[in-house]
Order: structure tokens, then sequence, then C-alpha cells
């Protein structure tokens, strides 16, 4: 390999080292703001459902079979969400 060669060859690797860090980067800092997103979600989620059994309660339903099924939903989610941010 010619002088120039090698240099174009060392230019080129520099280029690309630089390119996959960044891109690197980017990755976790999206990465990282989708897990935060998702904690959010699921908070979101946890509180609609409270809301909702709150109101079922109110209006008398408390006994009522869709109360328990929203209670099995929500120990599934946080089941999974826990599961899926000990990954990360």
């Amino acid at each position: 390999m010619s002088e120039p060669d090698s240099k174009v060859a060392k230019d080129l690797t520099m280029v690309m080292e630089t390119t996959m860090k960044n891109l690197q980067s980017q990755f976790q800092t999206l990465s990282g703001q989708l897990v935060s997103r998702m904690d959010e979600m699921g908070t979101r989620i946890e509180n609609l459902e409270k809301n909702v059994s709150d109101l079922m309660t109110q209006a008398g339903l408390e006994g009522h079979q869709t109360t328990k099924h929203l209670r099995y939903l929500a120990e599934e989610d946080r089941t999974h969400s826990s599961a899926s941010r000990s990954k990360h």
C-alpha cells in the first residue's frame, strides 16, 4: 500500500469510528427517552385504572367482574414493565 492510500485508509477509519460513536450516542439517547416515556405511560395507565376503579366503586360496582379484570390487567402490566426495565 502506498503512503497516500494508507492516509486515505486511516482517514476513512477515523470517519467511520466517529460516525459509529455518534450513532451509538444517538441510539443510547433515544433508548433512554423511550424507557422514560414507557415508565411515564405506565404511571398514567395505573392512575387511569385507579380512577376507573374508584368511579366503579362510587357507582356501586365494586364487586363487579370488570373491577377484578382491571386489577388483573394492571398486575400483568406491572409484571411486563418490570421485566422489560430489568433488561435495560
